[in-house]
C-alpha cells in the first residue's frame, strides 16, 4: 500500500475560528490516511512576505517529498492563479510570491490549477480558498492523483517573485530587515551569519532605538545580544529578556548594524 506524503499548514488564520481545522477537514475528505501537520497558523496577517520568510525556515527540517500548502491570501477571489510546484517539496496555494523563496534558484516545475478539472469549481465560494482549493487539491496529490490531471503546466519565470533577500553593505554598515519576531522577542533578520560572526561588538539601529549589542553565547550574555539564528541569519536577543519590546522593532523594520 502506498504511503500518503505528509502535508504541513502554515497560514495567517489565527486560532480563533474554524478555518485551520476546516483545512484539515478538507484534506481529510480527499484523503483519510493522510498525515497532516502545522507549522504556523500565526503569520501576521495578508503579510505575504512573512509567510514567505517562515516557509523558507520550515524547509530546514520538513521530509523531501512533503507537500506545503501556504495560505496567505490577501487577492483571495482576485485573477491571482491557485498552483502547484512540484520539485524536492510541493507546494500548494496562491500565486502571489509566498514560495518563491523556497524555489528560486532550484529545479522545479510549475502548474496552474484548473477548477473544472479537479471537480471543485463549484465548491468555491470565492472567500475561502484555502478550504475549497488548496487543501483539497494537497489531499489529492497527497494520495496519488497525478497533478497533470488538473493542471497546466505554467512557466517558473511567470510566477510573481519576492525578495526576502534585501540587505546590502554600505561601507561599516550592514543594512537588512527585521523578518521575523518570535515567542521570546528575537528579532529575526535577513543578514547572513556570515557577515557579522567576525564582530565583537557593533552598533544597531533599530525600531525607535540605537543599541549596543555583543556577539555572547546566549545563556551567557548581558544586555542585547548578536548571536546566530537556527537557520544561520542574524538574531538580536536579550537574554531571558525581549529584544523587541526593549527596542520596540517589529517585522519589517530596518535594522542597521554599524561595524
Amino acid at each position: 500500500m502506498m504511503m500518503s506524503a505528509p502535508i504541513f499548514l502554515i497560514t495567517d488564520f489565527g486560532d480563533e475560528s474554524y478555518y485551520v481545522g476546516a483545512l484539515k477537514g478538507a484534506i481529510k475528505r480527499e484523503c483519510p490516511g493522510a498525515n497532516v501537520y502545522d507549522i504556523t497558523h500565526k503569520v501576521l496577517p495578508f503579510n505575504v512576505k512573512h509567510g514567505s520568510f517562515l516557509i523558507w525556515q520550515s524547509l530546514t527540517a520538513i521530509p523531501k517529498g512533503a507537500i506545503v500548502v501556504g495560505v496567505v491570501d490577501p487577492g483571495v477571489g482576485s485573477d491571482r492563479d491557485p498552483i502547484v510546484l512540484t520539485g524536492e517539496f510541493t507546494f500548494v496555494g496562491p500565486d502571489n510570491g509566498l514560495f518563491w523563496p523556497s524555489i528560486e534558484g532550484r529545479s522545479y516545475k510549475a502548474y496552474k490549477i484548473d477548477l473544472e478539472s479537479t471537480g471543485l469549481a463549484f465548491r468555491r465560494t470565492g472567500t475561502f480558498d484555502g478550504r475549497d482549493v488548496f487543501a483539497p487539491i494537497a489531499g489529492m496529490i497527497s494520495c496519488g492523483r497525478n497533478i497533470e490531471s488538473f493542471g497546466f503546466p505554467k512557466s517558473i519565470q511567470d510566477l510573481i517573485k519576492l525578495n526576502i533577500w534585501n540587505y546590502r553593505r554600505s561601507g561599516n554598515r550592514i543594512i537588512g530587515e527585521i523578518m521575523n519576531v518570535d515567542r521570546f522577542g528575537n528579532l529575526v533578520t535577513n543578514i547572513p551569519w556570515r557577515e557579522v560572526k567576525n564582530l565583537k561588538r557593533a552598533f544597531i539601529k533599530v525600531g525607535r532605538a540605537v543599541l549596543q549589542a555583543y556577539r555572547s553565547p546566549y545563556y551567557e550574555g548581558r544586555g542585547f545580544l548578536i548571536i546566530r539564528g537556527s537557520t544561520n541569519l542574524m538574531e538580536i536577543s536579550v537574554a531571558r529578556g525581549n529584544a523587541a519590546k526593549l527596542s520596540g522593532a517589529g517585522v519589517g523594520d530596518v535594522v542597521e548594524v554599524i561595524a
